[in-house]
């Protein structure tokens, strides 16, 4: 049975093929009911979700929401089907939905009734009691079609009795979360009402929103200047308008206002926050949202953000409703009856905060950063305690650099942990303990740490730039390699064929650097670092490795060429001529020309320190570093250990250092 000419089919509603505004009528089936809850006036609020056979296959509804007296809403099961007769269609939110007005009316069929109405092919049996008095009642085609609807549609995407009356009664528990930025706080969920004031930056699977309520949070970005578009030297521009009411409605389309999109529209200091909004937010957004609008902004996570330092906000899709948009316009243009009451008070702050920059501004005075901290606030205190000792700290470092001369396109991460000498790294980790009640010293083969050391590079391993990538065969039997297979004669490249991939792997011995001279006799302390695959993709910049021996890839090994030498300056020059002095030398001893004086054999293991196992031999250590071009720098290392084998065959753990953290500017 085909659906009465006088109502319109859910589908049509949600692709938005009716005009807004516009009254429809509507039957469908209840899947989801969300309880009657109180508003600002005397009427009650609920919403009841309906869907019919036209959106079965999408598994989609319509919202329907209804302000009544208490008494007067309507009660629905799972399952019931529901007659709606002129009701608003509205666009709310970013998503299509219902609302009932005082000539709206609604009629709810009893869904076990609908079974025992077969017989008599028609639905009015089980039609239930108006609660309020009605204009139009339901005909007996309407009435047909109702049962026709019941038998036909799919039952599948109603939850059963328990489901629904418990998602019912949980409705009932949404509290009020509305929150003034001032309020926010890490782990919570707030609806905040804002002012977008900056234009909405897009990164095509998300949109970043600024915005702000005119109050100060102390765990925000300290935005520091105010200029831009709505400002004119500090002072707010508006052509007589300076709530900012028409900021959202008033020239933000044409050009000049798209000029200036990227500007700055809001307050300085900590009273703004950056909103980041997934979809179906941000299509919204991108649509409908420019800088200078207020919108209320509904279930906003509010976090830490990646630098862990300031509050952020993020607005993700609900998984219950993953259409639904959280988003909405509001019009500060509207009349103080029905205008938002969380959006008067922001305006009225707006103005405030204005005046007094006025104020301030004809007083000669301008706003500082220290100005925007509350001098009587503990957390002010401590916050800026904490910004003296790190600058303090910056500074320190910074003398320290310039006394070092360290090269300053050599990056390391952790800027704030201090600077462990290299001396101080390699001293033997003592462990103090008691066996047989006796105090024992135990000297601890490696521990796992992580440091940040001032070094520049004396030597590399191998001698040849062409080895610093290898290969390795890559199986389907990764896990057995050290594991489960012990056959030594078996052939783990197969049946499952192998692959051949190709990785960065090389090693730099690193000389303390000290801030003063040392003592006579004594040589600075050095170390073999292991640079495996990411920490050298981080050190240089190149991505993939591949074969250098390859003339194919003779452009990546001129980059990896030309990075080093960032790093280490002349050292790769000089190692090449004393490799040619030692291969001559093999060729002919009695040709060979003398060795410099400072030539001599240093046989420190790569990966080890102060000549402690852990790897091939280096080839020739060209000493006299005094000789090297290269400047220091920060890096950081890590301790860690490995195991391995002795003379006996007894495994032993073998003290290592890898670099890693550390990268090569190009500029």
């Amino acid at each position: 049975m085909d659906l009465p000419s006088s109502f319109t089919p859910i589908r049509a509603l949600l692709d938005q093929d009716v005009t807004p505004h516009r009254q429809v009528s509507v039957i469908g089936a209840v899947k989801d009911h969300r309880l009657p809850v109180p508003t600002r006036g005397a009427d009650f609020k609920c919403c009841i979700t309906l869907y019919d056979t036209s959106t079965e296959e999408d598994n989609d509804g319509i919202d329907f929401n209804i302000f009544r007296r208490e008494e007067e809403m309507p009660s629905v099961q799972a399952g019931d089907i529901v007659v709606v007769f002129s009701a608003k269609f509205q666009i709310y939110g970013g998503g299509p939905s219902l609302l009932s007005s005082y000539s709206t009316d609604i009629h709810v069929y009893d869904s076990q009734r609908l079974l025992s109405c077969k017989k008599s092919g028609s639905a009015s049996g089980a039609l239930k009691v108006p609660t309020r008095k009605i204009i139009r009642k339901p005909d007996e085609r309407e009435n047909r079609y109702v049962l026709s609807l019941f038998d036909r549609i799919d039952k599948s995407f109603v939850p059963d009795p328990q489901e629904f009356s418990a998602r019912a009664q949980q409705s009932l528990n949404v509290k009020d979360k509305f929150r003034l930025l001032q309020d926010v706080g890490d782990h919570n969920f707030a609806d905040l009402v804002v002012q977008v004031v900056r234009e909405p930056f897009d990164f095509g699977d998300r949109m970043t929103l600024w915005v702000s309520d005119y109050t100060e949070n102390h765990n925000f970005f300290n935005r520091t200047t105010k200029q831009g578009a709505g400002w004119n030297d500090g002072v707010p521009s508006g052509d007589g308008d300076p709530y900012g009411y028409t900021d959202g409605f008033r020239k933000k389309h044409d050009a000049a206002s798209r000029e200036s999109s990227g500007n700055w529209m809001g307050p300085p200091g900590k009273k703004s926050l950056q909103v980041t909004c997934w979809e179906p937010h941000a299509e919204y957004i991108r649509e409908n949202v420019h800088g200078g609008d207020w919108v209320r902004l509904r279930n906003v996570q509010i976090g830490y953000g990646h630098n862990a330092t300031n509050i952020e906000a993020f607005l993700r899709g609900d998984r219950q409703y993953p259409g639904r948009v959280y988003v909405v316009l509001l019009d500060p243009q509207a009349d103080r009856e029905s205008i938002d009451p969380h959006l008067f008070e922001a305006l009225r702050r707006k103005l405030d905060y204005e005046k007094e920059d006025r104020r301030s501004l004809k007083a000669g005075k301008k706003r500082k950063l220290e100005d925007l901290i509350k001098e009587d606030s503990s957390k002010g205190k401590r916050a800026r305690q904490r910004e003296e000792k790190r600058k303090a700290f910056e500074d320190q470092e910074a003398k320290q650099k310039a006394a070092l001369g360290l090269n300053p396109l050599i990056k390391s991460e952790y800027p704030d942990q201090e600077i462990v000498p290299l001396s101080s790294i390699l001293e033997p980790v003592l462990y103090q303990t008691t066996i047989n009640q006796t105090p024992t010293t135990i000297e601890l083969p490696f521990t796992n740490a992580r440091y940040r050391t001032n070094a520049r590079v004396i030597d590399f391993h191998p001698v040849n730039l062409k080895d610093f990538s290898v290969s390795r065969q890559v199986t389907e039997y990764p896990a057995l390699s050290d594991n489960e297979s012990s056959d030594p004669d078996s052939d783990r490249s197969a049946p499952g064929g192998t692959r051949l991939v190709w990785e960065w792997r090389f090693a730099l011995k690193l000389e303390c650097i000290a801030a003063g001279p040392l003592p006579k006799g004594k040589n600075p302390a050095t170390v073999w670092v292991l640079v495996d695959h990411f920490d050298a993709q981080c050190l240089t910049g190149l991505d993939d490795a591949a074969d250098l021996h390859s003339a194919a890839n003779s452009e990546l090994l001129r980059a990896l060429r030309e990075q080093m030498f960032r790093l280490w300056g002349n050292l790769e020059e000089r190692k090449s001529r004393a490799e040619a002095k030692r291969r001559q030398h093999t060729r002919d001893p009695l040709k060979a020309p003398p060795a410099d004086s400072s030539d001599v054999e240093d046989n420190t293991a790569v990966g080890g320190s102060n000549g402690g196992a852990g790897g091939e031999v280096a080839a020739e250590y060209i000493p006299g570093s005094s000789q090297l071009t290269n400047r220091p720098f920060t890096c950081c290392i890590r301790q860690y250990g490995i195991s391995l084998a002795n003379e006996e065959g007894e495994k032993q753990w073998q003290r290592m250092f890898g670099l890693f953290g550390t990268k090569i500017a190009n500029d």
